[in-house]
C-alpha cells in the first residue's frame, strides 16, 4: 500500500468523527398561518403515504397498494395492499383498518372536491386481510389516481412514514426515523424542520453550516448557493402559473379575447426575466408529459400582431370616436400578498399586455382572503400557481363545467364539447379511446383556452454535501423530499495531526 509521508513531519489519524446523523432542514414557508403549505408539507411528505401516487407521465404506480384490477365493466376496483406495513404507534395496516379509514376519508366534503372520483364510490370493504373492494355507481377511470389520499390512523401524523412525529411547536418541528418502516430503516436518525420568515434567512444560515438543507431556492439564487459545500437540485412541478379568469365577466367571456391574451404574451421572455430560463413555456391545463400528450399539435406562440387582429375582431378597436388612442379594455387581478415571484410575473405580464392595449390592474390581498374571494367567485382575474398534472384529473378539477359537477371549477368556464371529453377520459379504460380523446381535448382547450396560461415551474432544494442524496426521476414529484429516508450520511474525511 502506498503511504505519502511528508519529510519532518509525523503523520497520526486523529479521532475519527462522527458522520452527520441529523439533518436540519429550513423552510422560508414554514410561517403560513391555516395552510398546509410550508413546514406542514414537508412534515407530511415524510410521514404520511397514500395507497397510489403518480408517475411523471400521469398513470398511477403502487405506494401501500401494491396492485390493483377492475371488473363488473369497470364499477368495482380490487387493491391488494402491501404485506408487512405498520403505523407510527404500532398498529398493522390491514384491510379492514384500511376500508374504515378510506370510508371516513370518502365522506369529507373536502376530499371529495379535490378528488372527483370519490363522489362514484358507493361502498369500500375488505376481502381478507390485504385486498380493498371499491364498489363504484358508475365507471370511474380516475379512482387509482385519486387513491393518493393519505392514510392515517387515530391523528393525521399517525402514517406509515420512514419518519415520525415527536415534537411540533414555534419553534420547529422535530421527526424521528421509523424503525418499523416496511421499505427499511432510515440511514438518518432525526429530522429537524426550522421555519425561517425569509427565503434570505435561510440561505444565510445554509451557507454557515447551521441547517442542512433550504427547501426552496429561488431561480436567481441558486447559482449563488451552489458552491462546494452546497448542491442544488432543481425538479419540474405539477403545478404552472396562469392567470385564471372569471369567465362570466365582459369581455372575459370571449374565447377570441382570451385566444388573443393567450397570443400576446412572450413566455421565453417572461421565463428568462424572472425565472432565469428555469421553466418551461405552457399554453394549455394538460400535463406535456403525460402519457398520451400529443407534441404534434402546434400550441400558442408569440404574436402581437394576431393578439391585436383577434381584439379587434372582438370588437375592442384601440380608437376612439376622435382618433385618440385609448385601452382596448381594463381588468382587475387578484394577487396575494407576499408572493414576490407571483409579483414579479405580474409586472411582466402586465408589461406584455399593456403593449397590445390591455390594462392589467392588480388587487394584492392576504392569503385568507385570496382564497375567499376565489371561492367567492370575487374577482375578474386571479395570477396563481395551481396544480395542473401529472394526471388529467387534476385538470379536470377546474376545467369541466360547474353547472354539472360542483367542486373546483370556480372560474365560470363552460365547454359543451371539453366536457364530453373529460367525461370520456372520466370513464374509460381503454387507452385508445383516452389517447384520442386526450388529443381533441388539447384542441378544444387551445380555440377556447379558459385562462392565460404562462409556465411550468421547477422548484430548486439546496442541500449541504454532508449527505449522499439519492434523486427518484421516475415518480411524480421527482422531488428530494420523497427520497430523504434513503440518504446517507457522508463519512467524514480523516483529518491528520502533524
Amino acid at each position: 500500500m502506498y503511504l505519502p509521508l511528508t519529510i519532518g513531519c509525523t503523520a497520526t489519524q486523529s479521532a475519527t468523527p462522527a458522520p452527520h446523523n441529523e439533518l436540519t432542514i429550513g423552510n422560508p414557508e414554514g410561517v403560513i398561518e391555516g395552510t398546509e403549505l410550508g413546514s406542514r408539507s414537508t412534515v407530511v411528505a415524510l410521514t404520511v403515504e397514500t395507497l397510489t401516487q403518480l408517475g411523471v407521465d400521469g398513470r398511477p404506480v403502487p405506494k401501500l397498494a401494491e396492485s390493483w384490477w377492475w371488473d363488473e365493466d369497470g364499477r368495482r376496483l380490487n387493491v391488494n395492499l402491501r404485506a408487512g406495513v405498520r403505523f407510527h404507534d404500532g398498529t398493522p395496516l390491514t384491510a379492514d383498518l384500511a376500508a374504515d379509514i378510506l370510508r371516513a376519508a370518502v365522506m369529507r366534503p373536502s376530499n371529495r372536491a379535490m378528488f372527483t372520483s370519490l363522489g362514484d364510490v358507493t361502498a369500500i370493504r375488505a376481502q381478507g386481510d390485504r385486498q380493498l373492494v371499491f364498489d363504484l355507481s358508475q365507471p370511474s377511470a380516475f379512482l387509482p389516481d385519486d387513491l393518493e389520499l393519505p392514510i392515517t390512523h387515530g391523528s393525521s401524523t399517525v402514517g406509515t412514514g420512514p419518519f415520525r412525529l415527536v415534537t411540533d411547536d414555534e419553534t420547529g418541528i422535530e421527526l424521528e426515523r421509523f424503525p418499523d418502516y416496511y421499505l427499511g430503516v432510515p440511514k438518518i436518525a432525526r429530522v429537524v424542520i426550522r421555519p425561517f420568515e425569509t427565503l434570505r434567512t435561510a440561505w444565510t444560515s445554509l451557507l454557515r453550516g447551521d441547517i442542512d438543507m433550504v427547501t426552496d431556492v429561488p431561480a436567481d439564487a441558486v447559482e449563488f448557493i451552489r458552491n462546494d459545500d452546497v448542491r442544488v437540485v432543481s425538479f419540474e412541478r405539477r403545478y404552472q402559473y396562469l392567470v385564471a379568469f372569471n369567465s362570466r365577466k365582459w369581455p372575459l367571456n370571449s374565447k377570441i379575447v382570451r385566444r388573443a391574451l393567450n397570443t400576446a404574451i412572450d413566455r421565453e421572455a417572461l421565463i428568462r426575466s424572472v425565472f432565469q430560463g428555469r421553466g418551461r413555456p405552457s399554453t394549455g391545463p394538460l400535463w406535456p408529459k403525460h402519457w398520451a400528450y400529443d407534441n404534434s399539435i402546434a400550441s400558442y406562440r408569440f404574436d402581437r400582431g394576431l393578439a391585436s387582429s383577434l381584439l379587434n375582431s372582438a370588437g375592442l378597436s384601440t380608437e376612439n370616436r376622435s382618433g385618440g388612442a385609448k385601452k382596448r379594455f381594463t381588468f382587475t387581478c387578484l394577487v396575494p400578498e407576499n408572493f414576490s415571484t407571483i409579483e414579479r410575473i405580474a409586472l411582466e405580464v402586465q408589461k406584455q399586455l399593456y403593449d397590445v392595449g390591455v390594462d392589467m390592474q392588480f388587487e394584492v390581498v392576504p392569503s385568507k382572503d385570496f382564497d375567499s374571494r376565489i371561492r367567492k367567485g370575487e374577482f375578474e382575474a386571479i395570477l396563481i400557481d395551481m396544480i395542473s398534472g401529472p394526471a388529467v384529473s387534476r385538470s379536470y378539477l377546474f376545467w369541466r363545467s360547474s353547472k354539472r359537477l360542483q367542486g373546483l371549477n370556480v372560474f365560470g368556464y363552460e365547454n359543451a364539447e371539453a366536457d364530453r371529453l373529460f367525461d370520456v377520459m372520466r370513464t374509460s379504460r381503454n387507452e385508445i379511446a383516452v389517447q384520442s380523446a386526450f388529443t381533441r381535448l388539447q384542441e378544444v382547450l387551445l380555440d377556447d383556452p379558459p385562462a392565460l396560461f404562462l409556465l411550468w415551474n421547477e422548484r430548486s432544494r439546496a442541500v449541504r454535501r454532508d449527505f449522499d442524496v439519492v434523486q427518484d426521476p421516475v415518480h411524480d414529484p421527482a422531488d428530494l423530499i420523497y427520497t430523504i429516508w434513503r440518504w446517507k450520511p457522508v463519512e467524514p474525511r480523516l483529518a491528520l495531526a502533524h
